[in-house]
């Protein structure tokens, strides 16, 4: 009776032991990033002044997310700048073509050289109405056509008052990823009380959420949401990155108004790279 029971206790901290480990390496497997927003700026003497300025990393995965009309002219400068660094649109149509005026499809996206896209931007639930039926269609759009979703959730000032995150950031979760199975997409949580407001939510409110948004995550996805990177958006800048880096649910950044200086997201860029941690 003694060894058996020796012998479940034995197992049964190996089970736990092998989970923990499991667990780590899927978190070191997570893919850090710097995303750029640029939403409605820059000329394209201005992107191709970016480009000249901007610098990589091997060890953060940059991407570039430019306004529709720039982005071949980006795609080409990337590539003659040798730089690995990615492309992304800003929106997506949630069909292959079509009479939508004014739209742009994921072929498109692909075919001037994206890989990524921002989906459910808080602009775009505002200014287009885009609801979390809306997300939904478009992120499966985006995966059926290889593109990677970068996918934004985020809460107003009114909610956050209110003491509603959890629960809206829960129902954009579920809307967003309804009868999705993949973990292939980027999430962004983006407060929307902090968004080109400087007024940022802190490391530790932010670390906060994103791990209550994994936690959803695991509901919807399994032990595939530790694959899943979640971003932190909301007026980062050079001057917080580092606070938010030195978090462990924190994958990146998704950055605004500071991703249009190259000096500035350059400083963004360094601090997320391997070896800046805490510096």
């Amino acid at each position: 009776m003694e060894q058996s029971i020796e012998r479940y206790i034995k197992n049964l901290v190996r089970d736990v032991i092998g989970q923990t480990l499991g667990e780590l390496q899927l978190q070191s497997d997570r893919q850090t990033y710097v995303i750029a927003n640029w939403k409605m700026n820059k000329t394209l003497n201005e992107t191709a002044e970016f480009f000249q300025n901007i610098s990589s990393s091997q060890d953060v995965s940059v991407v570039i997310c430019p306004p529709a009309q720039l982005l071949y002219p980006a795609h080409l400068f990337i590539k003659q700048s040798g730089k690995p660094i990615g492309l992304g649109g800003q929106n997506v149509h949630w069909t292959d073509k079509g009479a939508f005026t004014g739209e742009t499809s994921a072929r498109m996206l692909m075919d001037v050289g994206c890989e990524y896209v921002i989906i459910g931007h808080s602009e775009r639930r505002q200014y287009s109405f885009e609801d979390d039926e809306l997300v939904n269609k478009k992120v499966k759009q985006a995966l059926k056509s290889g593109l990677t979703p970068i996918i934004c959730i985020g809460e107003t000032l009114g909610q956050k008052n209110a003491m509603q995150t959890e629960q809206v950031l829960s129902k954009q979760l579920f809307g967003a990823l309804t009868d999705i199975d993949s973990s292939q997409f980027i999430l962004a949580y983006e407060p929307v009380w902090a968004i080109g407001t400087g007024q940022s939510a802190t490391a530790e409110l932010a670390q906060e959420t994103h791990a209550y948004i994994r936690s959803v995550l695991k509901q919807i996805l399994g032990q595939k949401a530790e694959n899943v990177s979640i971003l932190y958006g909301g007026s980062a800048n050079e001057n917080n990155a580092a606070e938010y880096h030195a978090m462990p649910d924190i994958d990146g950044v998704l950055v605004g108004g500071a991703s249009l200086d190259a000096k500035v997201f350059d400083a963004i860029i360094n601090v997320f790279a391997k070896g800046e941690q805490n510096s």
